[in-house]
Protein backbone atom coordinates (compact mmCIF):
# COMPACT_ATOMS: atom_id res chain seq x y z
CA UNK A 1 0.00 0.00 0.00
CA UNK A 2 1.18 3.39 -0.99
CA UNK A 3 0.21 6.61 0.51
CA UNK A 4 -0.06 9.96 -0.79
CA UNK A 5 2.66 12.80 0.12
CA UNK A 6 1.27 15.44 2.60
CA UNK A 7 2.19 18.97 1.28
CA UNK A 8 3.38 21.26 3.68
CA UNK A 9 4.34 25.12 3.71
CA UNK A 10 6.89 27.12 5.57
CA UNK A 11 6.93 30.47 6.26
CA UNK A 12 10.28 32.38 6.89
CA UNK A 13 10.93 35.76 8.11
CA UNK A 14 14.44 36.87 8.94
CA UNK A 15 14.86 39.34 11.44
CA UNK A 16 18.20 42.01 11.79
CA UNK A 17 19.80 41.53 15.15
CA UNK A 18 22.32 43.47 16.88
CA UNK A 19 25.64 41.67 17.16
CA UNK A 20 27.05 43.80 20.61
CA UNK A 21 25.94 42.83 24.19
CA UNK A 22 24.42 45.29 26.23
CA UNK A 23 26.67 47.00 28.04
CA UNK A 24 29.87 45.64 26.62
CA UNK A 25 32.19 47.42 24.63
CA UNK A 26 31.73 49.08 22.22
CA UNK A 27 27.93 48.69 23.21
CA UNK A 28 28.55 51.35 26.20
CA UNK A 29 24.94 51.39 27.07
CA UNK A 30 23.42 52.14 30.37
CA UNK A 31 20.12 51.33 32.13
CA UNK A 32 16.81 49.31 31.04
CA UNK A 33 18.50 46.74 28.64
CA UNK A 34 17.38 47.00 24.63
CA UNK A 35 16.27 43.67 22.76
CA UNK A 36 19.34 43.76 19.89
CA UNK A 37 16.86 45.56 17.43
CA UNK A 38 17.54 48.81 16.26
CA UNK A 39 14.44 50.29 17.40
CA UNK A 40 15.22 49.53 21.13
CA UNK A 41 18.89 50.31 20.63
CA UNK A 42 20.34 52.84 23.26
CA UNK A 43 23.72 53.09 22.31
CA UNK A 44 23.39 53.53 18.20
CA UNK A 45 26.95 54.96 17.69
CA UNK A 46 27.44 50.69 18.31
CA UNK A 47 24.78 49.36 16.31
CA UNK A 48 25.90 46.11 14.42
CA UNK A 49 22.74 44.78 12.81
CA UNK A 50 25.26 41.36 11.41
CA UNK A 51 23.27 38.68 13.13
CA UNK A 52 19.92 37.76 12.46
CA UNK A 53 17.25 35.74 14.16
CA UNK A 54 15.00 33.29 11.74
CA UNK A 55 11.16 32.73 12.26
CA UNK A 56 9.54 30.12 11.11
CA UNK A 57 6.00 29.47 11.11
CA UNK A 58 3.72 26.05 9.36
CA UNK A 59 -0.01 24.89 10.00
CA UNK A 60 -1.18 23.66 12.90
CA UNK A 61 -1.42 20.18 11.28
CA UNK A 62 2.28 20.19 10.66
CA UNK A 63 3.22 20.85 13.91
CA UNK A 64 4.79 17.36 14.90
CA UNK A 65 7.80 15.76 14.49
CA UNK A 66 9.20 13.91 11.26
CA UNK A 67 11.13 10.88 11.60
CA UNK A 68 12.93 10.92 8.20
CA UNK A 69 17.07 11.49 7.92
CA UNK A 70 17.91 14.89 7.27
CA UNK A 71 13.78 16.53 7.31
CA UNK A 72 13.01 19.61 8.33
CA UNK A 73 11.29 19.16 11.46
CA UNK A 74 8.01 21.17 11.70
CA UNK A 75 7.64 20.81 15.26
CA UNK A 76 10.55 23.43 15.81
CA UNK A 77 8.10 25.81 14.16
CA UNK A 78 5.04 28.29 15.35
CA UNK A 79 2.15 26.41 14.63
CA UNK A 80 0.32 29.54 13.97
CA UNK A 81 0.28 29.89 9.95
CA UNK A 82 -3.63 30.31 8.53
CA UNK A 83 -3.21 30.94 5.20
CA UNK A 84 -0.74 31.51 2.12
CA UNK A 85 -1.54 33.40 -0.75
CA UNK A 86 0.69 34.17 -4.13
CA UNK A 87 0.70 36.01 -7.15
CA UNK A 88 3.51 35.97 -9.54
CA UNK A 89 5.18 38.30 -11.47
CA UNK A 90 3.86 39.77 -14.59
CA UNK A 91 6.67 40.16 -17.26
CA UNK A 92 6.32 43.66 -19.47
CA UNK A 93 8.12 42.39 -22.87
CA UNK A 94 10.50 45.22 -23.73
CA UNK A 95 8.41 47.48 -21.99
CA UNK A 96 6.13 47.19 -24.38
CA UNK A 97 2.81 47.01 -22.67
CA UNK A 98 1.30 50.52 -21.71
CA UNK A 99 -1.10 49.38 -18.90
CA UNK A 100 1.65 47.62 -17.00
CA UNK A 101 4.67 49.02 -14.96
CA UNK A 102 8.10 49.59 -17.42
CA UNK A 103 9.07 46.38 -15.14
CA UNK A 104 5.81 44.58 -15.15
CA UNK A 105 3.94 43.67 -12.07
CA UNK A 106 6.01 42.69 -8.54
CA UNK A 107 5.20 38.82 -7.21
CA UNK A 108 3.11 39.63 -3.98
CA UNK A 109 2.68 37.01 -1.22
CA UNK A 110 0.23 36.91 1.42
CA UNK A 111 0.81 35.60 4.68
CA UNK A 112 -1.90 35.58 7.59
CA UNK A 113 -0.59 34.13 11.12
CA UNK A 114 -2.29 33.79 14.74
CA UNK A 115 -1.21 35.50 17.31
CA UNK A 116 -0.54 34.30 20.61
CA UNK A 117 1.29 35.11 23.86
CA UNK A 118 4.63 34.63 24.29
CA UNK A 119 7.16 34.17 26.84
CA UNK A 120 10.27 35.76 24.89
CA UNK A 121 12.40 32.78 24.46
CA UNK A 122 14.70 33.28 21.41
CA UNK A 123 13.57 37.30 21.25
CA UNK A 124 14.67 38.20 24.05
CA UNK A 125 18.88 38.19 24.98
CA UNK A 126 18.19 39.31 28.38
CA UNK A 127 15.02 37.55 29.23
CA UNK A 128 16.68 36.71 33.13
CA UNK A 129 17.36 40.43 33.89
CA UNK A 130 13.59 40.95 33.40
CA UNK A 131 11.41 42.41 36.36
CA UNK A 132 8.04 40.68 35.11
CA UNK A 133 7.00 37.61 33.23
CA UNK A 134 6.59 38.24 29.57
CA UNK A 135 3.53 35.97 29.61
CA UNK A 136 1.29 38.84 31.27
CA UNK A 137 2.41 41.69 28.26
CA UNK A 138 1.35 41.82 25.47
CA UNK A 139 1.57 38.96 22.75
CA UNK A 140 3.87 37.76 20.00
CA UNK A 141 3.05 39.66 17.24
CA UNK A 142 2.44 42.97 19.52
CA UNK A 143 5.83 42.51 21.15
CA UNK A 144 7.30 41.73 17.93
CA UNK A 145 5.92 44.96 16.19
CA UNK A 146 6.76 47.42 18.85
CA UNK A 147 10.62 46.14 18.81
CA UNK A 148 10.83 46.08 14.74
CA UNK A 149 9.41 48.76 13.64
CA UNK A 150 11.47 49.06 10.78
CA UNK A 151 10.11 45.57 9.33
CA UNK A 152 9.65 46.83 5.61
CA UNK A 153 12.47 45.61 3.14
CA UNK A 154 12.57 41.90 6.04
CA UNK A 155 13.11 38.66 3.89
CA UNK A 156 10.47 36.57 4.01
CA UNK A 157 10.46 32.74 2.65
CA UNK A 158 7.76 30.43 1.57
CA UNK A 159 8.56 26.96 1.11
CA UNK A 160 6.83 24.38 -0.31
CA UNK A 161 6.86 20.78 -0.41
CA UNK A 162 6.58 17.79 1.70
CA UNK A 163 6.58 16.50 4.93
CA UNK A 164 9.28 14.93 6.03
CA UNK A 165 11.41 16.79 3.21
CA UNK A 166 14.28 18.81 4.05
CA UNK A 167 14.24 22.93 3.67
CA UNK A 168 16.21 22.73 0.90
CA UNK A 169 14.82 20.13 -1.18
CA UNK A 170 11.26 22.05 -0.81
CA UNK A 171 10.65 24.84 -3.53
CA UNK A 172 11.68 28.38 -2.09
CA UNK A 173 10.45 31.94 -2.91
CA UNK A 174 12.08 35.18 -1.51
CA UNK A 175 10.48 38.28 -1.23
CA UNK A 176 10.49 41.72 0.42
CA UNK A 177 7.96 42.74 3.62
CA UNK A 178 5.84 45.55 2.26
CA UNK A 179 3.81 45.79 5.47
CA UNK A 180 2.46 43.97 8.27
CA UNK A 181 -1.42 44.93 8.71
CA UNK A 182 -2.46 43.69 12.98
CA UNK A 183 -5.73 42.84 14.53
CA UNK A 184 -6.81 41.31 17.52
CA UNK A 185 -6.26 37.71 16.83
CA UNK A 186 -3.67 37.72 13.80
CA UNK A 187 -1.18 39.61 11.51
CA UNK A 188 -1.51 39.95 7.71
CA UNK A 189 1.93 40.25 6.14
CA UNK A 190 2.09 41.71 2.34
CA UNK A 191 5.22 41.04 0.72
CA UNK A 192 6.74 41.36 -2.75
CA UNK A 193 9.77 40.41 -4.58
CA UNK A 194 13.04 42.29 -4.51
CA UNK A 195 12.37 45.00 -7.38
CA UNK A 196 9.53 46.60 -5.43
CA UNK A 197 12.68 48.48 -4.21
CA UNK A 198 12.54 50.48 -6.89
CA UNK A 199 9.10 50.33 -8.90
CA UNK A 200 7.30 50.49 -5.61
CA UNK A 201 9.13 53.28 -3.55
CA UNK A 202 9.48 56.02 -6.33
CA UNK A 203 13.17 56.52 -5.80
CA UNK A 204 15.12 58.41 -8.36
CA UNK A 205 18.73 58.86 -9.87
CA UNK A 206 20.19 60.85 -9.71
CA UNK A 207 18.66 62.02 -5.81
CA UNK A 208 17.78 65.54 -5.42
CA UNK A 209 20.56 67.54 -4.62
CA UNK A 210 20.24 70.04 -1.93
CA UNK A 211 22.92 72.48 -2.93
CA UNK A 212 22.07 75.66 -4.03
CA UNK A 213 24.07 79.04 -5.29
CA UNK A 214 25.75 81.02 -2.43
CA UNK A 215 25.75 84.03 -4.48
CA UNK A 216 24.67 85.35 -7.92
CA UNK A 217 26.61 83.83 -10.45
CA UNK A 218 27.39 85.81 -13.86
CA UNK A 219 27.35 84.03 -17.45
CA UNK A 220 31.09 83.79 -17.35
CA UNK A 221 32.17 82.85 -13.77
CA UNK A 222 34.16 79.66 -13.66
CA UNK A 223 33.96 78.97 -9.89
CA UNK A 224 31.36 79.56 -7.44
CA UNK A 225 29.80 77.51 -4.35
CA UNK A 226 26.60 75.86 -3.62
CA UNK A 227 25.21 76.13 -0.30
CA UNK A 228 23.41 73.50 2.20
CA UNK A 229 25.43 70.30 0.30
CA UNK A 230 28.43 68.20 1.79
CA UNK A 231 31.36 66.83 -0.75
CA UNK A 232 29.46 63.53 -0.71
CA UNK A 233 26.46 64.95 -2.45
CA UNK A 234 28.54 65.53 -5.90
CA UNK A 235 31.23 63.65 -7.25
CA UNK A 236 35.12 64.22 -7.65
CA UNK A 237 34.40 65.55 -11.13
CA UNK A 238 31.59 65.66 -13.34
CA UNK A 239 28.51 67.82 -14.11
CA UNK A 240 26.15 70.36 -12.74
CA UNK A 241 22.55 71.51 -13.88
CA UNK A 242 21.87 74.94 -12.98
CA UNK A 243 18.38 75.74 -14.42
CA UNK A 244 18.73 75.09 -18.13
CA UNK A 245 22.38 75.58 -18.12
CA UNK A 246 24.89 72.65 -18.22
CA UNK A 247 28.21 73.01 -16.78
CA UNK A 248 31.20 70.73 -16.19
CA UNK A 249 33.88 70.74 -12.88
CA UNK A 250 37.16 69.13 -12.55
CA UNK A 251 37.80 69.68 -8.58
CA UNK A 252 35.34 70.60 -5.18
CA UNK A 253 36.30 71.08 -2.09
CA UNK A 254 34.73 72.52 0.97
CA UNK A 255 35.22 76.20 1.36
CA UNK A 256 33.57 77.40 4.70
CA UNK A 257 30.26 75.68 5.52
CA UNK A 258 29.81 75.51 1.38
CA UNK A 259 30.82 73.16 -1.66
CA UNK A 260 32.76 75.16 -4.29
CA UNK A 261 33.31 74.35 -7.71
CA UNK A 262 36.55 74.99 -9.63
CA UNK A 263 38.05 73.69 -13.22
CA UNK A 264 34.69 75.08 -14.11
CA UNK A 265 33.46 75.01 -17.92
CA UNK A 266 30.13 76.71 -18.59
CA UNK A 267 27.26 75.95 -21.43
CA UNK A 268 28.12 72.13 -21.91
CA UNK A 269 25.83 69.59 -23.79
CA UNK A 270 24.33 71.95 -25.83
CA UNK A 271 23.62 74.22 -23.49
CA UNK A 272 24.20 77.75 -23.22
CA UNK A 273 25.88 79.86 -20.64
CA UNK A 274 23.48 82.00 -18.63
CA UNK A 275 23.43 84.39 -15.09
CA UNK A 276 21.95 82.62 -12.10
CA UNK A 277 20.37 83.64 -8.80
CA UNK A 278 21.43 83.27 -5.58
CA UNK A 279 19.39 80.36 -4.49
CA UNK A 280 18.87 78.44 -7.68
CA UNK A 281 19.57 75.15 -7.49
CA UNK A 282 22.67 72.95 -8.30
CA UNK A 283 21.73 69.85 -9.64
CA UNK A 284 24.26 66.76 -9.84
CA UNK A 285 23.78 65.09 -13.02
CA UNK A 286 24.17 61.15 -13.77
CA UNK A 287 26.04 61.07 -16.54
CA UNK A 288 26.44 57.22 -18.58
CA UNK A 289 28.93 57.72 -21.34
CA UNK A 290 29.51 54.51 -24.02
CA UNK A 291 28.59 52.03 -21.44
CA UNK A 292 26.69 48.70 -21.71
CA UNK A 293 22.66 48.84 -21.30
CA UNK A 294 23.45 46.07 -19.12
CA UNK A 295 25.68 48.03 -16.74
CA UNK A 296 23.50 50.86 -16.64
CA UNK A 297 20.81 49.11 -15.74
CA UNK A 298 22.97 47.42 -12.98
CA UNK A 299 24.24 50.60 -11.64
CA UNK A 300 20.90 52.00 -11.39
CA UNK A 301 19.44 48.94 -9.15
CA UNK A 302 22.01 47.83 -7.34
CA UNK A 303 23.65 51.57 -6.49
CA UNK A 304 20.76 54.12 -7.10
CA UNK A 305 17.91 51.50 -5.90
CA UNK A 306 20.04 49.71 -3.51
CA UNK A 307 19.43 46.19 -4.74
CA UNK A 308 21.52 44.03 -2.75
CA UNK A 309 23.95 42.68 -5.55
CA UNK A 310 23.51 39.17 -4.64
CA UNK A 311 20.26 39.17 -6.52
CA UNK A 312 21.99 39.68 -9.52
CA UNK A 313 24.44 37.33 -10.95
CA UNK A 314 26.08 40.17 -13.39
CA UNK A 315 28.37 37.56 -14.75
CA UNK A 316 25.24 36.23 -17.03
CA UNK A 317 24.29 39.42 -17.32
CA UNK A 318 27.38 40.55 -19.20
CA UNK A 319 27.36 37.64 -21.21
CA UNK A 320 23.80 38.26 -22.45
CA UNK A 321 25.42 41.42 -23.44
CA UNK A 322 28.43 40.10 -25.37
CA UNK A 323 26.69 37.50 -27.17
CA UNK A 324 23.53 38.97 -28.19
CA UNK A 325 23.50 42.86 -27.72
CA UNK A 326 27.45 44.14 -28.22
CA UNK A 327 26.73 46.96 -29.92
CA UNK A 328 23.90 48.43 -27.36
CA UNK A 329 26.22 50.78 -25.81
CA UNK A 330 24.17 54.02 -24.31
CA UNK A 331 25.10 57.65 -23.30
CA UNK A 332 23.04 59.85 -21.30
CA UNK A 333 23.45 62.99 -19.42
CA UNK A 334 19.99 62.79 -16.56
CA UNK A 335 20.45 65.74 -15.45
CA UNK A 336 17.10 65.74 -12.73
CA UNK A 337 15.44 63.16 -11.03
CA UNK A 338 14.06 60.39 -12.85
CA UNK A 339 12.23 57.40 -10.84
CA UNK A 340 14.34 54.41 -11.53
CA UNK A 341 12.00 52.14 -12.95
CA UNK A 342 11.60 54.37 -15.73
CA UNK A 343 14.87 54.74 -16.56
CA UNK A 344 15.05 50.77 -16.52
CA UNK A 345 11.80 50.80 -18.73
CA UNK A 346 13.05 52.80 -21.10
CA UNK A 347 16.66 50.84 -21.38
CA UNK A 348 14.61 47.64 -21.29
CA UNK A 349 12.89 49.15 -24.29
CA UNK A 350 15.57 50.62 -26.54
CA UNK A 351 17.95 47.29 -25.90
CA UNK A 352 15.13 45.22 -26.74
CA UNK A 353 15.62 42.82 -23.39
CA UNK A 354 13.48 41.60 -20.61
CA UNK A 355 14.56 42.47 -17.22
CA UNK A 356 12.24 40.16 -14.08
CA UNK A 357 12.38 38.63 -10.85
CA UNK A 358 12.75 34.68 -10.96
CA UNK A 359 11.41 33.14 -7.84
CA UNK A 360 12.87 30.17 -8.71
CA UNK A 361 16.57 31.17 -8.16
CA UNK A 362 15.51 34.22 -6.27
CA UNK A 363 17.86 36.26 -8.84
CA UNK A 364 16.28 38.98 -11.04
CA UNK A 365 17.64 37.69 -14.54
CA UNK A 366 18.32 40.00 -17.97
CA UNK A 367 17.29 38.52 -21.02
CA UNK A 368 17.79 40.03 -24.72
CA UNK A 369 14.92 39.71 -27.21
CA UNK A 370 16.32 37.02 -29.33
CA UNK A 371 15.95 34.03 -30.97
CA UNK A 372 15.03 30.80 -29.43
CA UNK A 373 16.53 27.96 -30.99
CA UNK A 374 16.14 25.24 -28.56
CA UNK A 375 12.29 26.04 -27.49
CA UNK A 376 10.45 23.15 -25.47
CA UNK A 377 7.04 21.99 -27.19
CA UNK A 378 3.82 21.57 -25.33
CA UNK A 379 1.02 19.53 -27.23
CA UNK A 380 -2.29 19.27 -26.44
CA UNK A 381 -2.48 15.09 -26.43
CA UNK A 382 0.58 15.02 -23.60
CA UNK A 383 0.93 18.33 -21.94
CA UNK A 384 -1.52 21.04 -21.66
CA UNK A 385 -3.95 19.96 -18.82
CA UNK A 386 -7.91 19.63 -20.46
CA UNK A 387 -9.99 22.85 -20.16
CA UNK A 388 -7.25 24.76 -19.22
CA UNK A 389 -6.73 26.75 -22.51
CA UNK A 390 -7.65 30.11 -22.96
CA UNK A 391 -6.54 32.11 -25.80
CA UNK A 392 -7.12 36.51 -25.46
CA UNK A 393 -6.71 38.94 -27.68
CA UNK A 394 -5.41 42.26 -26.72
CA UNK A 395 -6.01 44.77 -29.98
CA UNK A 396 -4.90 48.19 -27.93
CA UNK A 397 -1.24 47.00 -28.00
CA UNK A 398 -1.53 46.83 -32.21
CA UNK A 399 0.58 49.60 -34.00
CA UNK A 400 1.04 49.85 -37.83
CA UNK A 401 3.46 52.56 -37.51
CA UNK A 402 6.47 53.24 -35.22
CA UNK A 403 8.07 56.66 -34.53
CA UNK A 404 11.29 56.78 -32.95
CA UNK A 405 12.46 59.80 -32.09
CA UNK A 406 16.33 59.90 -30.73
CA UNK A 407 19.24 61.99 -30.63
CA UNK A 408 18.65 64.19 -27.44
CA UNK A 409 19.23 68.26 -27.68
CA UNK A 410 20.18 68.71 -24.35
CA UNK A 411 19.77 67.23 -21.31
CA UNK A 412 17.94 69.59 -19.85
CA UNK A 413 14.95 69.23 -22.19
CA UNK A 414 11.87 66.55 -21.97
CA UNK A 415 12.21 63.50 -23.00
CA UNK A 416 8.16 62.81 -23.90
CA UNK A 417 8.49 65.90 -26.12
CA UNK A 418 9.24 64.81 -29.61
CA UNK A 419 10.63 68.57 -30.44
CA UNK A 420 12.92 67.66 -27.60
CA UNK A 421 14.83 65.31 -30.55
CA UNK A 422 17.81 65.64 -33.36
CA UNK A 423 16.35 62.95 -35.34
CA UNK A 424 13.07 60.65 -35.63
CA UNK A 425 12.44 57.38 -37.59
CA UNK A 426 9.36 56.04 -39.33
CA UNK A 427 8.65 52.74 -39.45
CA UNK A 428 5.32 51.96 -41.43
CA UNK A 429 3.55 48.59 -42.42
CA UNK A 430 0.97 50.04 -45.16
CA UNK A 431 -0.06 45.95 -45.39
CA UNK A 432 -1.51 46.31 -41.88
CA UNK A 433 -2.81 49.03 -42.58
CA UNK A 434 -5.18 48.10 -45.50
CA UNK A 435 -5.83 44.65 -43.61
CA UNK A 436 -7.22 46.03 -40.59
CA UNK A 437 -8.28 49.24 -42.36
CA UNK A 438 -6.86 51.90 -39.98
CA UNK A 439 -3.25 53.33 -38.90
CA UNK A 440 -2.24 52.67 -35.35
CA UNK A 441 0.88 54.92 -34.15
CA UNK A 442 3.19 54.26 -31.62
CA UNK A 443 5.84 57.04 -30.69
CA UNK A 444 8.94 55.77 -29.15
CA UNK A 445 11.35 58.63 -27.16
CA UNK A 446 14.17 57.91 -26.92
CA UNK A 447 16.71 59.41 -24.66
CA UNK A 448 19.12 56.34 -24.69
CA UNK A 449 19.35 56.49 -28.26
CA UNK A 450 21.95 58.49 -30.77
CA UNK A 451 22.66 56.96 -33.89
CA UNK A 452 20.32 55.53 -37.12
CA UNK A 453 21.11 52.25 -36.82
CA UNK A 454 19.66 51.59 -33.43
CA UNK A 455 16.78 53.42 -34.11
CA UNK A 456 15.28 51.89 -36.80
CA UNK A 457 16.60 48.50 -35.65
CA UNK A 458 14.05 49.88 -32.76
CA UNK A 459 11.43 50.61 -34.75
CA UNK A 460 11.22 47.96 -36.76
CA UNK A 461 11.48 45.07 -34.05
CA UNK A 462 8.74 47.56 -31.94
CA UNK A 463 6.62 47.26 -35.48
CA UNK A 464 7.64 43.37 -35.81
CA UNK A 465 5.80 42.58 -32.55
CA UNK A 466 2.95 44.64 -32.48
CA UNK A 467 1.77 44.96 -36.25
CA UNK A 468 -1.13 42.46 -35.40
CA UNK A 469 -3.15 42.08 -32.67
CA UNK A 470 -1.34 40.87 -29.60
CA UNK A 471 -2.83 36.97 -28.32
CA UNK A 472 -1.83 35.88 -24.59
CA UNK A 473 -2.45 32.26 -23.83
CA UNK A 474 -3.57 30.82 -20.28
CA UNK A 475 -2.85 26.84 -19.40
CA UNK A 476 -2.08 24.52 -17.09
CA UNK A 477 0.57 22.15 -16.74
CA UNK A 478 1.27 19.05 -14.60
CA UNK A 479 4.55 19.39 -12.50
CA UNK A 480 6.19 16.73 -14.42
CA UNK A 481 6.25 19.36 -17.22
CA UNK A 482 6.92 21.98 -15.93
CA UNK A 483 10.83 21.65 -15.67
CA UNK A 484 11.76 24.02 -18.50
CA UNK A 485 8.64 26.35 -18.36
CA UNK A 486 8.60 29.40 -16.21
CA UNK A 487 8.50 33.09 -16.71
CA UNK A 488 10.80 34.74 -19.48
CA UNK A 489 10.97 31.21 -21.18
CA UNK A 490 10.12 30.77 -24.64
CA UNK A 491 8.29 27.50 -26.03
CA UNK A 492 6.09 26.04 -28.59
CA UNK A 493 2.37 25.40 -28.27
CA UNK A 494 0.74 23.12 -30.46
CA UNK A 495 -3.22 23.54 -29.58
CA UNK A 496 -6.89 22.49 -31.92
CA UNK A 497 -7.19 26.45 -30.88
CA UNK A 498 -4.70 27.45 -33.12
CA UNK A 499 -4.67 26.23 -36.80
CA UNK A 500 -4.00 27.64 -40.01
CA UNK A 501 -6.17 28.50 -43.18
CA UNK A 502 -7.37 24.58 -43.42
CA UNK A 503 -7.71 23.79 -39.48
CA UNK A 504 -4.82 22.08 -39.41
CA UNK A 505 -3.11 22.41 -35.82
CA UNK A 506 -0.05 24.37 -36.21
CA UNK A 507 2.93 24.77 -33.61
CA UNK A 508 2.99 28.11 -32.21
CA UNK A 509 5.95 30.27 -30.41
CA UNK A 510 5.17 31.84 -26.99
CA UNK A 511 7.06 33.61 -24.48
CA UNK A 512 5.98 33.14 -20.80
CA UNK A 513 4.81 35.98 -18.66
CA UNK A 514 3.89 34.39 -15.51
CA UNK A 515 3.86 31.51 -14.09
CA UNK A 516 2.13 30.39 -10.51
CA UNK A 517 1.43 27.46 -8.66
CA UNK A 518 -2.26 26.07 -8.20
CA UNK A 519 -1.90 23.08 -6.57
CA UNK A 520 1.40 22.59 -4.53
CA UNK A 521 2.93 20.08 -6.34
CA UNK A 522 0.62 18.87 -8.89
CA UNK A 523 -1.20 21.78 -11.08
CA UNK A 524 0.49 25.15 -12.36
CA UNK A 525 -0.42 28.07 -14.39
CA UNK A 526 1.02 29.83 -17.07
CA UNK A 527 0.15 32.76 -19.29
CA UNK A 528 2.40 33.23 -22.48
CA UNK A 529 2.15 36.21 -24.83
CA UNK A 530 2.71 35.39 -29.12
CA UNK A 531 6.16 35.38 -29.80
CA UNK A 532 6.07 34.85 -33.41
CA UNK A 533 6.52 38.27 -34.45
CA UNK A 534 9.07 38.50 -31.86
CA UNK A 535 11.14 41.33 -33.58
CA UNK A 536 13.23 42.09 -36.21
CA UNK A 537 16.61 41.48 -34.78
CA UNK A 538 17.38 38.79 -37.13
CA UNK A 539 16.93 38.11 -40.66
CA UNK A 540 17.42 35.12 -43.44
CA UNK A 541 20.12 36.05 -45.54
CA UNK A 542 18.92 33.72 -48.01
CA UNK A 543 15.09 33.44 -48.24
CA UNK A 544 14.72 30.38 -49.45
CA UNK A 545 16.98 29.58 -45.98
CA UNK A 546 14.20 29.36 -43.63
CA UNK A 547 15.06 25.92 -41.46
CA UNK A 548 15.76 25.54 -38.08
CA UNK A 549 19.35 26.03 -36.72
CA UNK A 550 20.74 25.14 -33.23
CA UNK A 551 23.27 28.02 -33.52
CA UNK A 552 23.22 30.52 -31.04
CA UNK A 553 23.69 33.32 -33.31
CA UNK A 554 25.78 35.47 -35.32
CA UNK A 555 27.18 37.99 -36.89
CA UNK A 556 28.41 37.38 -40.65
CA UNK A 557 31.34 39.50 -43.35
CA UNK A 558 29.68 40.91 -46.55
CA UNK A 559 30.16 37.35 -47.63
CA UNK A 560 27.75 35.66 -45.64
CA UNK A 561 30.10 33.93 -43.56
CA UNK A 562 31.22 33.39 -39.74
CA UNK A 563 34.08 35.06 -40.68
CA UNK A 564 35.97 31.32 -41.39
CA UNK A 565 34.73 31.38 -44.14
CA UNK A 566 31.30 29.21 -42.94
CA UNK A 567 28.04 30.41 -44.82
CA UNK A 568 25.60 31.12 -42.04
CA UNK A 569 21.94 31.57 -42.91
CA UNK A 570 20.91 34.11 -40.89
CA UNK A 571 22.49 37.59 -40.05
CA UNK A 572 21.98 39.95 -37.20
CA UNK A 573 20.37 43.50 -38.30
Amino acid sequence: MTFAKEPITVVEIVQPLCSRVNGTAPCLATGDKCWNTDATCTYVTALDLTDEVVMRFVHPVSNRYSTAASAFQPSTAFPALMAVDTAPTVLNVGAGNENLSPLGLRAVATVAIKDFPYNDIGFDPYLSSRSYDPMTRGSFWSKWLARNPFHTGYVLRIYDGYFGDALSAMIKREYSIEKIDASRSSVKITAKDILRKVTDTEVSAPFLSPGSLSASLTAVAVTFQAAGAVLADYPATGWLRINSEIVAYTARAIVGSNVEFTGVTRGQLNTTAAAHSQYDVVQRVLAYVNEPFTDIIYDLLTVWGLVPTAYITKADWDDEFATWRPLYSFTAYIASPVQIQQLVGELCQQGLANVWWDERVQKILLRAQRPNYAAATLTQRDHLIADSVMIEESPNDRASQVYIYHGLRNPTLSVSDKFSFISAEAIIDVDKERQYGESKIKEIFCRWVNTSIIARTLGAAYLQRFKDVRKQITFNLAAKDIASVWTGDVLQIEHFMYVDFTGLEKVGQWLITSAETVEQGGVYRFVAEDNESAGLLWDWVDVSETGATIDVGCWVDAAGTDGAGNLIPFRWI
